[in-house]
């Protein structure tokens, strides 16, 4: 007896792919390099670059006066560190066919992956000048990048000599009572192993379900609050033996400043086809895009270490 089959010889025609409706995620890094900065906004018609001014510290005395006699005069001295707006932007340009008969809202997607990349330049931008702060901290006896190896991972050890930096150099925390750092997620899978930082969650971190051992989240470790994020800087293949080097930021309070204009937010741009004009005479095009004006800078750089190191994930990786 010969069956009909879907999709074979007279029936070919009759088997047609199906469109779920759901789109497939977009996989976007956490956006964390804005976050904790100063915000300042430049007025309109104030110009495109800020300047940051402060008067430099005195240190006390414990030299008493003579009497009758005012002493020496002291000079102040001030500071001054300052940046230039940059613009960022991207855009597509979509058909009259695929705004109108197109099976998936286009236009929707289309807006929502540019907000995406819109928020994702902006965290690379901020990011870069997140680490590149001028002090430097080795792992273990590393003295330089190139000296980065297999092994030197973010240890409690790591964790302790960065917070006593910030601590010497008078660095203040956060509103939070912490201070922030931001590191790579390759690094959690280090700290997760390493015993000290074990022992500390056991003995010190909260009991229950919001522990970190329980969690997975890094939380807060010695007056540390960790942020993860795979747009924290990665020198590829720059450490010992072709080692990648993983740049995580610990930082207090006013170590930089994110600008922004006050006249020009960062925003969506939808130019419909009813626009018309010379370069579309027939109405056919579309364009939809982003800008944003911004620019970071770092105020000082003894509010922040960047600790170099590396993880294993890296390793496992030159390995295979």
């Amino acid at each position: 007896m010969a069956y009909e089959l879907l999709g074979v010889a007279g029936l070919t025609v009759e088997n047609k792919q199906f469109y779920d409706g759901l789109l497939i995620k977009r996989a976007i890094p956490n956006l964390v390099h804005s976050q904790h900065g100063v915000m300042r906004t430049i007025p309109a018609r104030g110009g495109n670059s800020i300047e940051f001014r402060g008067l430099a510290r005195i240190a006390g005395t414990t030299g008493a006066l003579t009497e009758g006699t005012p002493g020496a005069a002291l000079q102040v001295t001030f500071t001054n560190v300052a940046v230039t707006i940059q613009q960022y932007g991207k855009y597509v340009q979509l058909s009259d066919m695929v705004e109108l008969q197109s099976i998936d809202p286009v236009l929707t997607e289309v807006v929502e992956m540019f907000g995406e990349q819109m928020g994702d330049t902006l965290d690379l931008v901020h990011g870069s000048v997140v680490v590149g702060g001028t002090s430097i901290q080795y792992a273990s006896t590393a003295g330089s990048r190139a000296m980065v190896g297999s092994g030197m991972y973010l240890s409690m050890a790591e964790i302790l000599e960065a917070v006593s930096t910030l601590e010497r150099n008078n660095a203040r925390r956060f509103d939070d009572g912490f201070f922030h750092a931001i590191t790579h997620p390759d690094t959690k899978r280090d700290m997760m192993s390493d015993t000290t930082i074990l022992d500390n969650w056991q003995e010190a971190a909260a009991r229950g379900p919001d522990n970190p051992l329980f969690t997975g989240e890094l939380g807060t470790i010695q007056g540390v609050k960790f942020f993860l994020s795979t747009n924290a800087d990665i020198q590829s293949s720059a450490g010992l033996s072709g080692a990648d080097v993983y740049r995580t930021a610990f930082m207090g309070r006013d170590y930089y400043a994110v600008v922004g204009l006050e006249a020009m937010s960062a925003r969506s741009y939808i130019v419909p086809r009813a626009q018309g004009g010379i370069s579309d005479p027939l109405f056919m095009i579309m364009t939809v895009g982003w800008k944003a004006a911004t620019a970071a800078v770092r105020l000082n750089n003894n509010f922040a270490v960047i600790l170099e190191h590396n993880t294993s994930r890296s390793t496992m990786a030159d390995m295979a």
